[in-house]
């Protein structure tokens, strides 16, 4: 699969998961793909699995960690113990980190629905995805500068 460049803007991002999701073909190869991006964040995680940064709510263990750097950029870093869980926690992060917060909250993640991701998700898949969405929407409102949206 293609690698996302950081300076790609988060409609080009996405749309590049979108256009990898349609190479794949049968969901077999997609979650194998997503299994993959799983194995990967894992061993990238430097995070803490504090409470803090738990999530609740979804059928996996889940642990996000964001910073906002002093230039006002956003970044993600999370693990899970299901590897497509952490594989979907990648692919928010892969279009989410390294923006500014004016571009998260702005920006819905449009290839969840353009893939096909949430409508072959369980239900309890998909309400944990929506959990992570608005934990970073929530990481985002709290990184804006004062008096901005």
């Amino acid at each position: 699969m293609s690698q996302t460049n950081q300076h790609q803007n988060i409609t080009d991002c996405q749309t590049q998961i979108i256009n990898d999701f349609q190479h794949l073909g049968e969901w077999t190869e997609r979650y194998g793909y997503l299994v993959d991006l799983g194995r990967r964040l894992d061993k990238s995680f430097t995070g803490q699995k504090s409470e803090n940064n738990r999530l609740y709510g979804c059928q996996a263990s889940v642990w996000i960690d964001s910073k906002c750097d002093d230039k006002g950029v956003l970044h993600f870093d999370g693990t899970s113990d299901s590897l497509i869980v952490a594989g979907l926690m990648a692919l928010m992060f892969k279009v989410y980190s390294s923006r500014r917060p004016e571009e998260v909250i702005d920006c819905p993640p449009r290839f969840l629905h353009e893939t096909g991701l949430l409508a072959n998700l369980s239900t309890q898949r998909a309400n944990g995805l929506s959990l992570m969405y608005e934990r970073i929407q929530s990481f985002a409102a709290d990184c804006l500068p004062a008096g901005a949206h």
